[in-house]
């Protein structure tokens, strides 16, 4: 994912193949603000520090990174994805239905908090900021 790489890491369980690799392409490495989600998720997600200096830096991060981070559950070869994906599926579809809905209300609760309180902000700096780089006043 090089482009709004915050967006798998929002699912409950994230299995990822050999080989796969995350950087945010689209914003400070091309002179655009964040603020679009990328920038609360993955610093919230990664830890403040870790996750700056990853948007900052327009560094890649492999799947084997992403799993020592935290931001990965496991990681295999491709072909054995989507069968250990349906293994989990199998697991959580004998669960309590209604177990399984509030788990995961409880658990993106946090998150959701901090769109809701920093989004529009975060949108708004990327607008003013692209205004002024399509007036001829940017850098």
């Amino acid at each position: 994912a090089y482009r709004h790489a915050e967006i798998p890491f929002t699912a409950d369980i994230i299995l990822a193949a050999e080989g796969a690799l995350i950087q945010d392409s689209a914003h400070f490495p091309n002179n655009v603000v964040p603020g679009d989600g990328i920038g609360l998720l993955l610093p919230f997600m990664m830890g403040w520090n870790r996750g700056r200096y990853f948007l900052l830096m327009g560094q890649k991060l492999s799947a084997g990174e992403l799993k020592e981070i935290g931001l990965v559950n496991e990681v295999m070869p491709r072909e054995k994805l989507l069968p250990r994906a349906w293994e989990i599926a199998e697991q959580f579809i004998k669960k309590n239905p209604l177990v399984l809905r509030y788990t995961r209300l409880m658990m993106t609760a946090p998150l959701k908090a901090l769109l809701r309180q920093h989004l529009q902000h975060g949108h708004a700096l990327e607008a003013l900021a692209a205004v002024h780089e399509s007036s001829g006043r940017g850098g």
